[in-house]
């Protein structure tokens, strides 16, 4: 067995319950869990926000516009209509 498991193994799972290593992992344990679950939150709030900007943005500036060049534009008759 590996030492360093061995001696987290007999640190952690200690017959005394109120060692002063059993409260330190513990809060330790607490403290990494909090800190990774705000981090999973926040970076599914920036990635929700990103597709927000992304949307917003193709809505004002769209990926092909169409412009007339030199201010020409065609009239639109019945007879070409129906062609």
């Amino acid at each position: 067995m590996n030492l360093s498991l061995r001696i987290a193994r007999r640190y952690l799972f200690a017959k005394k319950s109120t060692n002063a290593i059993n409260i330190i992992t513990g809060i330790a344990v607490f403290g990494i869990a909090v800190g990774s679950a705000a981090l999973v939150l926040v970076l599914s709030v920036f990635n929700g926000f990103e597709d927000l900007i992304t949307t917003m943005y193709s809505n004002f500036n769209p990926d092909i516009k169409v412009i007339p060049a030199r201010g020409k534009t065609f009239v639109a008759d019945t007879v070409t209509l129906e062609k």
